[in-house]
């Protein structure tokens, strides 16, 4: 069972902590210092997990169950994390899985990487497209480089923000790819690709 979890944001935010992160740089800690999250061993039943190996990507669909059963972020190292580790820490989550579309981080260790973002910039990213806007941009407010990360994706936020559902995010980011390796890349296909570039 879950512990009651209280926090400045109508979204509740949940944060699994692996411990690998230095905590004087950890972005999860502080939203959790600062009354923005709360640490759990596993998250409550229903809430949406993002996974970065999951195949389904956010979308306005899941504001609902962000809304009623809150969001987790697992707070880990790029440098430890791979797609079966992530399966074997959780196998037995009962959440609605959900990755996060294409975006660039701005935290100083990755700025400028797709997909290498922090907790927090992941977390603010999954209330904006969700339509929690103003909440997101309070929360990156915790970091001098935070609201850079709205700078830097701010035509990419805006455009999934405004996809209803996975399929809509899906053809999003077929036109952003298509642009970056300057060839058609259909929606069908950004699974497998999002699964190749992300490695």
């Amino acid at each position: 069972m879950v512990a009651r979890c209280e926090t400045r944001l109508p979204v509740r935010i949940y944060v699994v902590d692996l411990g690998e992160d230095d905590p004087k740089k950890c972005t999860a800690r502080k939203m959790v210092e600062y009354g923005y999250a709360c640490i759990v061993r596993r998250p409550p039943r229903g809430s949406v997990i993002l996974d970065p190996y999951a195949e389904t990507p956010l979308s306005q669909q899941d504001r609902g169950a962000l809304a009623a059963k809150g969001l987790t972020v697992v707070d880990a190292s790029w440098n430890r994390l791979d797609e079966k580790r992530f399966e074997r820490i959780s196998s037995r989550w009962r959440g609605l899985r959900r990755r996060l579309p294409i975006l660039f981080a701005a935290n100083p260790p990755h700025y400028g990487l797709a997909f290498k973002l922090s907790s927090i910039e992941a977390a603010a990213a999954a209330l904006y497209i969700a339509g929690f806007r103003q909440e997101a941009l309070e929360l990156l407010r915790l970091y001098k480089w935070g609201p850079v990360f709205i700078q830097l994706n701010s035509e990419l936020l805006d455009d999934y923000a405004e996809a209803l559902n996975p399929r809509e995010v899906y053809e999003k980011e077929a036109k952003l790819l298509s642009k970056i390796l300057e060839q058609p890349v259909t929606p069908s296909s950004i699974p497998r690709l999002i699964r190749a570039l992300s490695k």
